[in-house]
């Protein structure tokens, strides 16, 4: 049996399943399972008040006539690093569990009480791993499956909404050696995660930019593309989807004067 493994986001797609079939034509393979996780998790993000205990959320076998089997541990956000290697203040029950089919499991962390900073968000990362079961086939294709979402430990004394700081932060675009780039300047304690970032006028937004993360308290750049447009107008409009506590996207709009 040929095993392969995929990572993926909760926003973004994690391969190109077109692409992967014409590899497998190439090579003679037969793909009789699809990278398609059975198991889900209920959020795409989890926000850890230190106020609590701990937090709990639910993972869910959708397959209605096969078993899951998964692997689950929380990383400080290397992708690459293995559950062996990795050490965080909390401790996350169950490690590995088994769903039957159409079934869930509880899954919950409890902050170990190391120190982490008192006035601004950590960020860790939840992985979840699941194995498919070891096929007969031989020229049946296999895949473990990684779902990756954030984790936000979130200190008492910091105070206030996100929501509300999404409008303190403050965005600029520039043109410099690698071309076109959006700025963000994050006051905030708070990490302020974007889905996209796209600029234009009257309401088409042709110059965009991948969504990603600005830290607390410090800034970030992103990489534009469609750019050839920007020197036709100075006047734009910047318009950000931050992704909200519950996974939502809460969409922000501000004029932006270009700087060359």
């Amino acid at each position: 049996m040929l095993f392969n493994a995929f990572t993926r986001a909760t926003s973004r797609p994690f391969f190109n399943q077109a692409l992967l079939s014409l590899v497998l034509a190439s090579t003679g393979w037969l793909l009789h399972h699809t990278a398609q996780a059975d198991t889900v998790i209920e959020t795409t993000r989890i926000i850890y008040p230190e106020a609590r205990r701990d937090v709990s959320f639910k993972i869910t076998n959708a397959s209605k006539t096969a078993p899951s089997f998964v692997q689950m541990w929380l990383d400080d956000g290397n992708a690459n690093s293995t559950p062996e290697e990795i050490s965080t203040p909390f401790s996350l029950t169950p490690p590995i569990a088994r769903l039957k089919a159409d079934s869930s499991q509880v899954v919950r962390v409890v902050f170990t009480g190391d120190a982490l900073p008192a006035d601004k968000e950590s960020v860790f990362w939840f992985n979840m791993l699941e194995v498919p079961p070891k096929s007969k086939e031989e020229t049946r294709l296999s895949f473990a499956v990684r779902t990756r979402i954030k984790m936000f430990y979130r200190p008492k004394a910091v105070k206030g909404d996100p929501l509300e700081w999404m409008d303190k932060v403050t965005w600029k675009v520039v043109k410099g050696e690698k071309g076109w780039m959006a700025e963000a300047n994050n006051p905030s304690p708070f990490h302020m995660s974007m889905f996209s970032i796209s600029l234009g006028t009257d309401g088409k937004y042709d110059v965009v930019a991948d969504g990603g993360m600005v830290n607390p308290k410090d800034k970030a750049s992103f990489p534009l593309t469609g750019t050839e447009k920007l020197n036709k107008v100075t006047q734009k409009t910047l318009r950000i989807e931050y992704v909200n506590d519950y996974g939502g996207a809460t969409t922000k709009e501000l004029p932006i004067v270009l700087n060359n």
